[in-house]
């Protein structure tokens, strides 16, 4: 049996093999990881190591996340160390040309009032990012979000070519609409530029082509096309060159175009046959009536609004979310709107960015022109609902519809291995009036929607350099809470209809009892007032929150059961793992210390 002084020693000498280890040996092996994560969300794609090795300068960024502010959620806590351990994973691959510097701002403190003045957000607690680099001024992401988790790798890629690159991307725009603004012959005055185009010019450098354009400029290499179908077919020439040319489109088309100043002109056939070499085709003269989204629009000023089955208010829920093109949206409105489909045995692929509702159907633009067929519209669109795409991204292998060429002359590309187009069934999108979906037709306002930012942020993914553009977003990042935010969003909008003639009632009610009651100037105990109406009232604008209270718990039983159902399945399996886990140690030493008595014999 060895002493106590031998077994020191030898301790001893154990502990320091082991720190001379760590401090000598461990240093020089390999760093070996390995990412478990269903989707590797935590090792960098090849696209973004192409972009790192590309970087042409270092490049500072500032991670401001503040560890313990009240209005920070565990989920988004914890969401804030995934962002930090991605960021460490771009300074390590950008072997030198990242400079990460991880800041806690603490309320009154330098770093909080860097961060303010860098205009990030502050009101959850700042989470956001900064980059500069020697020569260019600072760009930041104001607030990293969970519901963008599966775009974070090119957020953060974005921010870096953005800071390298300030310059203003080259978009090229055809159009046959009065985007520019126009003279309105009734008033005599001139109408102003339209707010998506003043959006695009601040973000962009944007030409203006003329619409008989034969060939596309070389230094071009994105374009946007409004309403293209009573275009020259020199210049649908010139387009279907320049996307078998690699160049990058955005076209917008539409059914009805009642922004347009002239109906006159014949649409172009060609039209028609160069969607079909894309793999896209929408039925002419078909509107989609939605029950879901359909929206108040006044027809005719001083007439009272009227739900325009056409006129629809899409939410985020319409959206694709793991694309770029709706990126940071909330809704986006569309009036008169096509429905966009691939076509049959297209190769290509062919991605939906805005959806209509379920409750949503195709009907004969006819079928709009007399406000009083709209609820007879809106009912059949419920009963033969479908799904209908409005916008969609496509991509992949076409041919050219020119395979002669035209006029005589010699024939241009005839096909293309990919091409990069997207298409929206709707013009009317791009205006101030259905922007802003106002009530009022010729009442200026600001655009409450997101209309402009759905353009400026296809627009500006199409205008990125191959190196960003081949980031593509996480498959199933954010995924597992989509079920519960669309039911909430089914749940907000059953209680809002629910409770909708409750709330106007109590209001119309509160009205009327503030009108009757008395005003009491005397201080001291005041008598209860016996006036029958008085008391009537008081009782309804008493009973009516309880109604609505009832409503709002009825319409979100369904999310709460889900929300407790998913906390005890986070909660509850590991105290019970380690209950087992003890008990079984438990019985395991019973039944050493207490053998049964066959043990003995």
């Amino acid at each position: 049996m060895r002493s106590p002084l031998s077994a020191s020693i030898t301790i001893s000498i154990l502990l320091l093999l082991f720190l001379a280890f760590n401090l000598v040996w461990a240093l020089k092996l390999p760093t070996v990881r390995f990412d478990f994560s269903e989707h590797k969300i935590h090792t960098l794609s090849d696209p973004v190591r192409t972009l790192l090795a590309s970087l042409e300068q270092p490049v500072d960024l500032y991670f401001f996340n503040s560890s313990h502010p009240p209005q920070k959620s565990n989920a988004v806590k914890s969401y804030g160390k995934r962002v930090e351990l991605l960021l460490k994973e771009y300074e390590k691959a950008a072997k030198g040309k990242i400079n990460l510097h991880l800041i806690d701002p603490k309320p009154f403190s330098e770093d909080e009032y860097k961060a303010r003045l860098l205009g990030l957000d502050a009101q959850q607690g700042f989470f956001g990012l900064v980059g500069t680099s020697a020569g260019h001024g600072p760009h930041s992401i104001e607030a990293f979000s969970l519901a963008r988790e599966s775009l974070l790798d090119y957020e953060i890629s974005h921010l870096l070519h953005k800071v390298l690159h300030p310059e203003q991307p080259v978009i090229g725009l055809i159009t046959l609409l009065p985007m520019d603004g126009e003279r309105d012959e009734r008033s005599g005055v001139n109408t102003p530029p339209w707010q998506s185009l003043q959006a695009m010019r601040r973000q962009f450098n944007l030409v203006s082509l003329e619409p008989g354009i034969e060939k596309i400029p070389e230094h071009i290499r994105t374009l946007m096309v409004v309403h293209p179908g009573k275009l020259p077919e020199q210049t649908l020439y010139a387009i279907d060159q320049f996307v078998l040319g690699a160049g990058k489109l955005m076209m917008f088309i539409d059914p009805l175009a009642g922004l347009e100043p002239s109906a006159t002109a014949p649409e172009n056939p060609r039209l028609e046959a160069l969607l079909t070499a894309w793999g896209i085709q929408m039925t002419a003269d078909k509107v989609i009536a939605d029950h879901d989204y359909a929206t108040q629009v006044i027809m005719t000023t001083g007439q009272p609004a009227v739900r325009h089955p056409a006129a629809l208010s899409l939410s985020r829920q319409t959206m694709t979310q793991d694309d770029l093109s709706t990126w940071k949206l909330h809704s986006v409105n569309v009036l008169s709107s096509g429905a966009l489909a691939p076509t049959k045995k297209s190769r290509m692929t062919f991605t939906p960015l805005l959806q209509s509702s379920g409750q949503a159907a195709l009907f004969n633009a006819e079928r709009f022109a007399l406000p009083a067929q709209f609820d007879s519209l809106i009912n059949e669109a419920a009963a033969r609902g479908q799904h209908q795409v409005i916008a969609a991204r496509v991509e992949g292998p076409a041919y050219s519809v020119f395979p002669d060429g035209i006029s005589g002359g010699e024939p241009g590309l005839q096909k293309s291995a990919h091409i990069h187009v997207v298409v929206v069934a709707d013009t009317d999108l791009l205006s101030d009036r259905v922007a802003g979906m106002l009530h009022d037709n010729d009442a200026p306002s600001d655009p409450s929607s997101d209309n402009a930012m759905f353009v400026l942020n296809t627009l500006d993914n199409l205008a990125a350099p191959d190196t960003l553009m081949n980031i593509r977003p996480r498959a199933g990042g954010g995924r597992s809470l989509q079920v519960l935010r669309a039911m909430r969003e089914d749940a907000a909008r059953a209680f809002q209809e629910k409770s909708a003639e409750r709330a106007q009632r109590l209001e119309q009610t509160e009205k009327e009892w503030q009108l009757l009651t008395p005003r009491t100037l005397s201080p001291g105990a005041q008598a209860v007032t016996s006036d029958v109406l008085l008391q009537a009232l008081n009782k309804e604008r008493l009973r009516i929150p309880m109604e609505i209270h009832a409503l709002k718990v009825q319409s979100y039983a369904q999310v709460h059961a889900l929300e407790r159902n998913v906390k005890l399945l986070n909660i509850l399996p590991v105290p019970l793992i380690l209950c087992l886990i003890a008990w079984g140690i438990f019985l395991l030493r019973r039944r050493r210390q207490h053998p049964p008595p066959a043990a003995f014999h």
